[in-house]
């Protein structure tokens, strides 16, 4: 009997014997891209590490440093010399968009934001110029102000100042929005790995901002998507429950909900 082995990022597959597979294998190393992901199949099995067809498995030390954050790796993306360039960042963008949960459960929170600065400082910069992009060439000709003042500056210079300011406020906005999403995390007590492993959910995350090409719904959908990335990545990735997470996200609300309510009230008192 055969089991074919499909490794979540690159998808590269293979069939080997049953018999070969070692027992208490949990996790398998895909030979292609070099991610750890899990195996789902004979959870039963007894036995020692071993490498078979190319996939390594992992067996009872690989668990117990999995307790521990050391079995984590990088992203494809950071594996890029190895996968290439492009291959990097379509595993990575594949990875957030349809496996977000395998992804961050695996991702390393030790290896520096450089990597994963580079990756959400490109998917954002590309995404909030496109996004501009579209908004002006789908508002209406009366309303297009926008359109107007690119007449007057020249598209070269409009260009020059969007590939200088965009990348500015993207990187800005990457490292304010985790520190303030970390703070929320450890009030409820689940940023319990740091604040770059929080810093690498909301970076990678910036992938999903390409729908916004999408017209009309795409950066709805888009946010909502990426919200619901970063709680998936933030739970995994701190290893916490996704109440905790959810929670933190609610915090903001809860706390404007208040604050809306207590000026209303002010307000009905001073007139009434």
């Amino acid at each position: 009997m055969t089991i074919n082995l499909t490794c979540p990022f690159c998808n590269f597959s293979k069939e080997i014997p049953e018999g070969s597979i070692p027992a208490r294998a949990k996790r398998a190393i895909c030979p292609q891209c070099h991610q750890e992901f899990d195996l789902q199949f004979m959870p039963e099995k007894q036995g020692v590490n071993t490498t078979q067809n190319g996939f390594h498995a992992a067996g009872d030390d690989i668990q117990q440093e999995s307790r521990q954050g050391s079995y984590r790796r990088g992203a494809p993306w950071e594996n890029r010399s190895s996968i290439g360039f492009w291959q990097g960042i379509y595993q990575t963008f594949k990875a957030i968009i349809f496996s977000p949960q395998t992804l961050f459960k695996t991702l390393t929170f030790r290896g520096g934001i450089k990597e994963p600065l580079a990756f959400g400082l490109l998917f954002g910069s590309v995404s909030s110029m496109l996004g501009l992009f579209w908004h002006v060439m789908t508002l209406p000709d009366d309303l297009n102000l926008i359109g107007e003042y690119v007449n007057q500056l020249g598209i070269g210079f409009i260009f020059v100042i969007m590939m200088v300011i965009v990348p500015i406020l993207v990187t800005l906005g990457m490292l304010f929005y985790s520190a303030f999403l970390h703070l929320l995390l450890l009030i409820v007590r689940g940023g319990k790995n740091g604040y770059e492993a929080t810093f690498r959910v909301v970076a990678y995350s910036q992938a999903i901002q390409l729908l916004v090409l999408v017209p009309f719904v795409g950066a709805l959908i888009g946010l909502i998507w990426q919200i619901i990335v970063q709680i998936i990545g933030l739970a995994k990735i701190h290893e916490v429950s996704y109440a905790r997470v959810i929670i933190a996200f609610l915090i903001p609300v809860i706390f404007l909900t208040f604050l809306i309510i207590a000026v209303l009230t002010a307000v009905m008192m001073l007139f009434f």
